[in-house]
């Protein structure tokens, strides 16, 4: 009798450890992003936000030129970086940053390489960012 009630105590605890697990395993680390924008061969781009909504920046990871993301400059008034995850896209590796809105304006998110030897960081990527109804003429 003992071993039926340890095995269907630990079965449960899987199944719950399972489901937990699920969430945190997608691209988006469990949050939903209102708009995600691929940055493949484009160097800039541009999205119209309202405040307090979350989007995503994807871009692809320059390892194979030789180069590595180190990070992204933006307005820490203007935008809350929630996650950065790396990920295998299918056709290579990827990086996905998700940023809250947090005022309405217009900004620039950097997203910065640097030579996987050493040397200068440069800019890799860059969004321009509306955020609120008051930047309409930009849609």
């Amino acid at each position: 009798m003992f071993k039926k009630i340890a095995f269907l105590a630990l079965s449960s605890y899987f199944i719950l450890l399972l489901v937990a697990c699920s969430g945190v395993s997608s691209v988006d680390g469990g949050i939903s992003p209102v708009e995600t924008i691929a940055l493949d061969d484009e160097y800039g781009a541009a999205v119209n936000v309202e405040k307090n909504d979350v989007f995503a920046l994807d871009v692809s990871r320059p390892s194979s030129k030789g180069y590595r993301i180190s990070g992204a400059a933006f307005d820490p008034e203007m935008l809350r970086m929630e996650r950065y995850i790396e990920y295998d896209g299918g056709s290579g590796p990827r990086a996905r940053y998700l940023f809250t809105a947090l005022e309405e304006g217009a900004t620039d998110v950097l997203i910065r390489m640097t030579p996987e030897a050493g040397g200068e960081t440069v800019v890799y990527r860059q969004v321009a960012v509306s955020i609120g109804s008051g930047n309409a003429w930009l849609d």
